[in-house]
């Protein structure tokens, strides 16, 4: 899935989830008579906050195009976006009379952007959703209140889903949009299976083969011949990126020269197995270093001469 796509599905999905947690809270809160409280306010902002998080998970778990990747997260993510919901609720019931709802709404957004860092074990995915949720949250929150206390005309049934969709677009696009834009390092897809998808690497390890378990699989008959696992990319202490083929019978080649031993990746590398180029690339950590040209489509990059 292309960047663009993660940010406009992320929206997408947020917007979705939460209009069914709002309308599951309408059958059960708002038509039923129940009497308004603490009570009700946690258990609506945890419907919310469990179907904004289902609904990114399901964005998360697509990446891969894995059902079983979905079913995984699902559960987590309803844990997860359910409590910080609940509290976030609770908070923005407490601090409506003084700052608003927008606060309350932040910590929603917290619950929500901790889910995939948690389920991927991956720091940046965990900072990044944090402050795409925040973000997110206090966007939406102020919104929410725009549409509530009639800025924006309406009232009843209509403002609250319209105020609770509008909290779920802000919180799924802001968590895709930081995911994004403070990526350190990604991949793309050049040729092969599904050429164009990208994949920001989070992981300390993230393995490229024809497995479906994988973040980025290549499937289909023309990888029949590669492995599950067919190659590593393995993030270094210091930041650096390693590329390893998995001793297997194809090989994996970089630029065109084969890979027999673990091999320092830089900007703009092209890495080739089977009838797979993958691109990699990262924010230059050193400004003093030239642009590296890629070697896709003929133009190899000349290896460094040996030490003397």
């Amino acid at each position: 899935m292309s960047f663009v796509r993660i940010v406009y599905y992320s929206a997408l999905a947020g917007g979705w989830g939460a209009f069914v947690g709002w309308l599951v809270a309408e059958i059960l809160f708002f038509r039923s008579g129940v009497e308004e409280g603490a009570v009700q306010a946690a258990a609506v902002g945890a419907l919310v906050g469990a179907g904004i998080s289902l609904g990114l998970s399901v964005v998360a778990g697509l990446a891969n195009g894995s059902v079983i990747e979905i079913i995984r997260r699902a559960l987590p993510a309803v844990v997860a976006g359910g409590f910080g919901g609940a509290v976030g609720s609770l908070v923005g019931n407490l601090l409506d009379k003084m700052l608003g709802r927008a606060p309350g709404w932040m910590v929603v957004g917290l619950g929500i952007g901790i889910v995939e860092g948690l389920y991927d074990r991956s720091a940046s995915k965990l900072r990044n959703g944090l402050i795409g949720g925040a973000l997110g949250g206090l966007l939406g929150g102020l919104l929410f209140d725009a549409i509530q206390k009639g800025v924006v005309h309406g009232s009843g049934m209509s403002s609250r889903a319209a105020g609770f969709v509008v909290l779920g677009i802000a919180i799924g696009a802001l968590i895709g949009l930081v995911q994004v834009v403070l990526k350190d390092a990604w991949l793309t897809v050049l040729d092969g299976y599904r050429p164009g998808r990208q994949l920001i690497l989070s992981r300390q390890v993230t393995a490229l083969g024809r497995g479906d378990h994988l973040p980025l699989p290549f499937l289909g008959p023309m990888n029949a011949g590669i492995e599950s696992e067919h190659v590593r990319i393995v993030r270094q202490a210091g930041g650096a990126f390693v590329l390893e083929d998995n001793q297997t019978k194809l090989g994996t080649r970089l630029n065109n020269n084969p890979v027999t031993h673990p091999t320092p990746l830089k900007d703009g590398d092209v890495i080739k197995f089977g009838t797979n180029f993958v691109r990699f690339n990262e924010r230059r950590r050193d400004k003093g270093q030239e642009p590296i040209t890629p070697a896709f489509q003929g133009q190899v990059r000349s290896a460094p001469p040996p030490p003397v």
